[in-house]
């Protein structure tokens, strides 16, 4: 499976960038397909979704306080983007320090579902990002990847072949 990552513009800033996963040669991103599955039934909360990365973007970074950590296996920087504490629309990412963000995908997480495990939607969307978090991972090691001197943007090979 084909992997490119994409910087958003939009919500990117002087505080973080923020980017996305286009796979093969789909013509929307991990997070354009979030948001057009979740539009017309959880408008407001992808409203509040997508002004957060702006602020995170532009005004905070990526401060912790704003992920629940923990979503993938310890050190993959996996964790989800809530649209409020009080709702249950989450958007999975990978955290690299406060400066950049890789959005993947993500949706409503049911009221009878306690586990991960027990929706296949957000089981599928996680372990998705666990395998790219795995392959930049291994890019950032072998310095086919690498932060940027000058700004938070990633820079190198964007493009990556993952096991899916």
């Amino acid at each position: 499976m084909k992997c490119e990552l994409i910087k958003i513009d939009e919500l990117s800033g002087n505080k973080a960038s923020i980017y996305s996963v286009i796979i093969d040669e789909d013509d929307m991103s991990l997070f354009e397909v979030f948001i057009d599955e979740n539009f017309d039934s959880h408008t407001s909360e992808i409203n509040n979704i997508t002004q957060r990365l702006k602020t995170i973007g532009a005004k905070t970074g990526a401060r912790e306080h704003f992920f629940k950590l923990n979503e993938g296996i310890p050190g993959d920087g996996v964790c989800a983007l809530y649209d409020d504490p009080d709702k249950k629309l989450r958007l999975y990412c990978i955290r690299y320090g406060t400066m950049i963000v890789v959005l993947g995908g993500g949706g409503p997480k049911p009221k009878n579902v306690r586990r991960l495990q027990d929706n296949e939607k957000l089981t599928e969307e996680n372990y998705l990002l666990r395998a790219i978090s795995k392959k930049i991972t291994e890019k950032i090691t072998d310095k086919d990847i690498r932060l940027s001197t000058y700004t938070n943007d990633f820079e190198g090979e964007l493009s990556f072949e993952i096991d899916y």
